[in-house]
């Protein structure tokens, strides 16, 4: 037998935890199972759990191990955690991890700048809503399964086929022949992201000291808002100048540099895996994931069409928005069933208050996040005739200070070991700067919306990346990895859904407003899109036309404003905890042996 520590939970009264050697553990089982009970009894899956870090295994796998094994303590071996990377392997450790993060940002609004003009070349203007509806309409249907496969694979591996699946993605987008060929491409992109987001959250939380996440996080935090600010910038460069393919073709060499890096640097632990490859794959939900994205082609379809192309009244919408509640219903439904099995951990969820709170904050704060992305330049480029790159300079304060704000944030949360007076910060300035966007109108100077970016970004900033530090906080150690991934899926599920939300809202309230104005030819407006309307408005009525665009933002930017005020008092439910230092930590480990 090893003479490895294995991590058991010890059933027994108040199930205290414990780290014992394997002759310990013989000794303390001796006390009330004798050896004979102990290898041939049908119930010592229900009196020994084990354990394994970071791999979210739950009670169906433990059952499914053979009784022996479980009993001898030769189930979760565990191999010694290696030291954390120090120095210069560190530094480009980090770099490797916020490269890739800038490519995430990056392609978030990259495209947006583009889009136009890859319609125009396809002469596909009715797929323009897809381009990016399907990069997030895959990103949030697998993300789950992403989170599972963490659970069950080697993290390096998943990670790192996540970035091939991303760059491929890309490729085929950048070589597309069609229109269609984009949409599949995005799509592609979106399943490769999937894995990303949170297999950098996986990597840190499973190679860094918790002290030290909270600067980590914050530093991805400001890669991805560098990637997010710097899209518009080159995208509009690269579409005027080169071509619009250049827009997916830049990912190649940034992301085959991060990977080799990763390869050569990152060395999470490997999580000891005794479930055979085949059980693996058959435990990986691949229900949910069909079932994840089925009703969310339902809502966006619904939210894309709703009241432009179809009346809401009718029975193809109607039709979409029962599918959309059926299958969410089911999919939640298949997540208790599966219990300890599933991707989404509807266990931490409901009995949990303060997962369930953290989980609402993130659905809060992606959904804002990502609606005053896209709509912050659409209200540039409407009501002030600002160009793409224009508007993504309109980006700059609201993503400087969310870079400022969350390394503050970090570095306060390293050294004072509480996220939950950032989460308060982040949310009420979320709410507040939002609400500041919505009372913006066509005198609104410059340093009004500087100061009104300022506000938002410092909210982002204390808030984006603190609700993932404060899961790793509320749950036990063998929870991690399912709490990293669900509060990963509500921030991406938010930000989907809101962002469809936010277009629908938009559009309906603009074409509403357009209907009153005698004179004006409402489809051909609503075809033009935001940058050309003005080419097709007469001069006279161009000034009534910006008020409706005016009156229709005012929506959007008000649901910002009450998603940042509903997360606000959500984070009142999350309970305060600290997080205790590594000296900390070691003295407890070892009082404990």
């Amino acid at each position: 037998m090893s003479g490895d520590a294995i991590e058991l939970v010890w059933r027994a009264g108040d199930e205290s935890r414990s780290t014992l050697t394997p002759v310990e553990h013989r000794s303390r089982l001796d006390s009330s199972v004798d050896e004979k009970t102990l290898a041939g009894t049908e119930s010592v899956a229900d009196e020994i759990k084990v354990v394994i870090d970071g791999a979210g295994i739950g009670e169906r796998e433990l059952e499914a191990l053979p009784k022996d094994a479980t009993a001898q303590g030769q189930v979760a071996s565990s191999s010694k955690r290696p030291e954390p990377p120090t120095g210069i392997k560190l530094f480009f450790l980090l770099v490797a991890l916020m490269l890739v993060e800038v490519l995430v940002g990056l392609d978030n609004t990259i495209v947006a700048t583009a889009t136009g003009t890859i319609a125009n070349h396809f002469n596909a203007l009715g797929d323009v809503g897809f381009y990016g509806a399907a990069y997030l309409l895959t990103c949030v249907a697998f993300q789950p399964l992403a989170g599972r496969a963490y659970a069950y694979y080697p993290q390096k591996l998943v990670f790192l086929v996540g970035l091939v699946i991303f760059e491929v993605g890309a490729v085929v987008a950048g070589c597309a022949t069609s229109s269609a060929m984009v949409i599949v491409g995005r799509a592609i992109q979106g399943l490769g992201y999937s894995s990303l987001f949170i297999g950098i959250l996986a990597i840190c939380a499973n190679t860094l000291p918790i002290r030290t996440q909270a600067v980590v996080t914050s530093l991805m935090n400001v890669s991805y808002g560098s990637g997010t600010v710097l899209g518009p910038l080159i995208g509009g460069a690269l579409t005027s100048k080169a071509s619009w393919r250049w827009t997916f073709w830049i990912n190649a060499p940034v992301g085959v540099f991060a990977a080799v890096l990763v390869v050569l640097l990152c060395h999470p632990p490997l999580i000891p895996q005794t479930l055979p490859i085949r059980t693996r794959i058959a435990r990986m939900d691949w229900g949910g994931a069909l079932l994840l994205l089925g009703s969310m082609v339902c809502l966006l379809v619904a939210l894309q069409e709703g009241g432009i192309k179809t009346a809401w009244s009718s029975g193809r919408m109607i039709g979409l928005l029962v599918g959309f509640a059926v299958l969410l219903v089911a999919f939640f439904a298949l997540q208790t069933y599966l219990a300890e099995s599933s991707s989404i951990s509807v266990r931490l969820l409901t009995r949990n208050r303060s997962m369930a709170a953290t989980s609402l904050v993130n659905f809060c704060c992606g959904a804002s996040y990502y609606a005053l992305l896209y709509y912050i330049p659409i209200r540039s480029q409407t009501v002030d005739g600002a160009s793409p790159v224009r508007a993504g300079i309109e980006l700059l304060p609201l993503i400087f200070l969310n870079m400022t704000a969350g390394i503050v944030a970090g570095w306060t949360v390293s050294k004072w070991g509480m996220v939950q007076p950032a989460m308060l910060v982040g949310t009420g300035f979320t709410a507040i700067g939002a609400g500041l966007h919505a009372s913006m109108d066509q005198n609104t100077t410059e340093g009004q919306w500087i100061g009104y970016g300022i506000v938002v970004g410092t909210g982002m900033g204390a808030l984006y990346m603190m609700s993932f530090l404060a899961s790793q906080m509320l749950v036990d150690e063998e929870d991690k990895s399912k709490a990293s991934s669900l509060v990963c899926f509500w921030q991406i599920f938010g930000g989907t859904v809101w962002v469809g939300a936010s277009n629908a809202i938009y559009a309906n309230k603009f074409k509403a407003g357009l209907e009153h104005i005698p004179g004006i030819d409402v489809q051909q407006v609503l075809d033009s899109g935001v940058d050309r309307f003005r080419e097709v408005v007469p001069p006279e009525l161009l000034d009534s036309v910006v008020e409706v665009c005016i009156d229709a933002l005012f929506d959007v930017f008000l649901s910002c404003a009450i998603l940042g005020a509903v997360g606000f008092v959500a984070v009142f439910g999350i309970r305060w905890v600290r997080i205790e230092d590594d000296k900390t930590e070691k003295r407890e480990q070892e009082k404990a042996e």
